[in-house]
């Protein structure tokens, strides 16, 4: 065989093996992760690729096995950091060849790990800022993944990494799902209460990883869905609540209206008390469709009502005439202070406000009592108080009393009348003015309600 050609040969066999040693490092970087496996198995390969070097190099193989020595030395002690060392000198030409295969492989195992490296961080970091909880395990439920949320939500440590789930959370129907995903392939979803009283939604499903050709893992995600629920909850409750309020003036007037059709009602007088309540079960149905209607339009556009000069006194005045029958039979008092200015808005916000909290104070009012009204301005806010001698709220109701339909005695608002919407129509409007509002009530000593309305706002 000539020179030239064995060249060739030993050339050839040289890029396959240090292919072969590039490929098998790769996959075993890749699988395990661990630069530690790769440089181990690299070295392998080197002491493999020199022996064919030796058998083929026409030096003398005591030198030869020397520079192998010298380079395997240094590929231990220096790890990835060889693919950045010079050359060995003094070593034979092959050797030398040999080297610069490696530090090509070095090369592309250093970009390799260092992409991985920013993967990394880039993930743990996403991770570590996520609201949501993500939790990973693998098929034999160890957990790979955990993010300080899902930690917090399902009440487990950070530090739960590698260990088996059953050893780190107690809760049968996450533990289901995770073996309804391994076995089944079945995805999951569930809510699950936290600690801190908020809802979330719980996901469970099995995911493929790319990088693992026959391996899979669990994911369970997270998200947090209290104000989801906490609106379907309302809304579910409105409509009940407003289908009970509506049945029961509807009832009542069918019930009448049938009286009189079949003439079971001869005499004039029971006849005419009979319209009568027809009439003012309909004038209650309407109340409550009209406040409905109005709140709809505080909640969709804010009701852009035509703004006028609204003098306050002169409202006030005008709610105070509007309730003195009511007040007469009770004999109740109602005293007005301030108000002496004008401000522009909504006359029908302002009517709205002002004549809910004041028609409340004498509605729940005790008999011979009073209520008091205040009205006061700076530049920056308009301030209103309503206090009054009646029942008051206990205190475990008294967050509830801004709610549609909520009532705190069922049965005694029912018969002094109202649509149970007078409050919520209160805070919404307050709310479109940019304002708040505050209630102090104690049962059997009366209720006190100061609303704010931003100066800047109500002409807005």
């Amino acid at each position: 065989m000539s020179v030239e050609r064995a060249i060739l040969c030993r050339n050839i066999l040289l890029v396959l093996l240090t292919a072969g040693v590039t490929a098998g490092g790769t996959a075993v970087f890749m699988h395990t992760g661990s630069s530690t496996a790769f440089w181990a198995y690299l070295t392998i390969g080197v002491l493999l690729l020199a022996t064919v070097c030796i058998l083929l190099t026409k030096n003398t193989r005591k030198a030869a096995y020397r520079s192998v020595e010298e380079l395997t030395r240094q590929l231990e002690e220096k790890g990835e950091k060889f693919a950045f060392s010079p050359d060995a000198s003094g070593t034979a030409p092959e050797i030398e060849e040999l080297s610069g295969h490696i530090r090509g492989i070095c090369n592309q195992l250093v970009s390799t790990q260092m992409k991985r490296r920013n993967q990394k961080r880039q993930f743990d970091f996403i991770l570590a800022n996520m609201n949501e909880g993500f939790l990973m395990v693998d098929a034999d439920k160890r957990v790979i993944a955990l993010n300080g949320s899902a930690a917090q939500i399902l009440g487990i440590q950070e530090d739960a990494a590698g260990r088996n789930l059953q050893e780190v959370i107690d809760d049968k129907d996450i533990l289901e799902a995770v073996d309804k995903a391994i076995g089944k392939n079945k995805v999951t979803a569930f809510d699950v209460l936290a600690a801190n009283g908020s809802i979330y939604s719980l996901n469970v499903k099995l995911v493929r990883n790319p990088n693992f050709v026959d391996r899979s893992c669990i994911m369970v995600a997270l998200f947090d869905v209290t104000a989801e629920r906490t609106a379907l909850k309302q809304r579910q409750d409105f409509f009940s609540n407003a289908s009970h309020e509506l049945k029961t003036p509807i009832t009542s007037i069918l019930g009448f209206a049938e009286l009189l059709e079949a003439g079971l009602v001869t005499e004039p007088e029971k006849a005419m008390d009979s319209v009568k309540i027809i009439r003012r079960e309909a004038r209650r149905m309407t109340r409550i469709i009209d406040d409905l209607l109005f709140i709809s339009k505080l909640e969709n556009d804010g009701d852009q009502a035509p703004v006028t000069q609204v003098n306050i006194r002169e409202l006030l005045e005008e709610i105070k005439e509007a309730l003195m029958p009511s007040m007469m039979e009770k004999n109740i008092t109602l005293e007005i202070s301030g108000g002496e200015f004008a401000v522009p808005a909504a006359y029908g916000h302002m009517h709205n406000l002002f004549g809910n909290l004041i028609q409340n104070a004498v509605k729940y009012n005790v008999e011979n009592g009073s209520v008091f009204v205040r009205v006061e301005r700076d530049d920056k806010y308009m301030y209103l108080t309503v206090k009054d001698t009646g029942i008051g709220i206990p205190q475990e109701m008294q967050q509830r009393v801004f709610e549609r339909f909520f009532r705190v005695d069922k049965g005694r608002s029912r018969s002094v009348g109202g649509t149970g919407l007078g409050l919520a129509i209160v805070k919404h409007i307050v709310s479109l003015y940019g304002g708040t509002v505050t209630l102090e009530s104690a049962l059997g000593q009366g209720t006190t309600i100061t609303a704010k309305l931003r100066m800047d706002r109500i002409g807005a």
